[in-house]
């Protein structure tokens, strides 16, 4: 479906920047502080130019709806707007360590570069995940409900393994 959001052609405004930059330090919960550096001197640059495309800017698993097994709709479009495609695949990407795991969230990314024909760039990849830091799971249980029950505990370390990921793309 993501790949579908991101060919259609729409006049939207410019994607703006969730990334809060003054959050931009190690964790002190961090088993791999080495890691966040990395990312962060990886984000210090501006990011590659690209192609702009419709973006949901909030894609996530709560922003889709079903019936039967079947995906029928993508609600919440607030922050529709125009922007390289990892916006979009990074912001499900941590979402889905967040609550289920990084093998997920890696599978998330291969299938979405297969289905669409093209490689998210690391940069966006990147930018997306660090923006964790510093509560992102704070509000997950209360979006999620009783449907979900969030696994706190390991939320880091599944974070963690999916920035590394990350990382590791060339």
């Amino acid at each position: 479906m993501l790949v579908r959001v991101h060919d259609l052609e729409v006049n939207a405004p410019v994607a703006e920047s969730w990334l809060n930059r003054d959050n931009l330090v190690v964790p002190p919960w961090s088993k791999r502080p080495d890691l966040w550096r990395e990312a962060f001197s990886v984000i210090e640059d501006s990011p590659p130019a690209s192609t702009p495309c419709f973006i949901h800017h909030d894609y996530q698993q709560f922003n889709l709806l079903w019936q039967r097994g079947r995906l029928t709709s993508v609600v919440d479009w607030v922050f529709g707007s125009s922007g390289d495609p990892g916006i979009d695949v990074a912001h499900l990407r941590l979402n889905l360590s967040v609550l289920y795991s990084s093998a997920l969230a890696n599978q998330f990314l291969d299938l979405y570069e297969s289905m669409s024909g093209t490689v998210v760039e690391r940069w966006w990849d990147v930018e997306g995940i660090v923006k964790y830091l510093p509560s992102w799971g704070g509000f997950l249980q209360q979006q999620a409900g009783r449907r979900l029950k969030v696994d706190f505990e390991g939320m880091h370390e599944r974070v963690e393994g999916t920035l590394a990921s990350a990382l590791a793309r060339e």
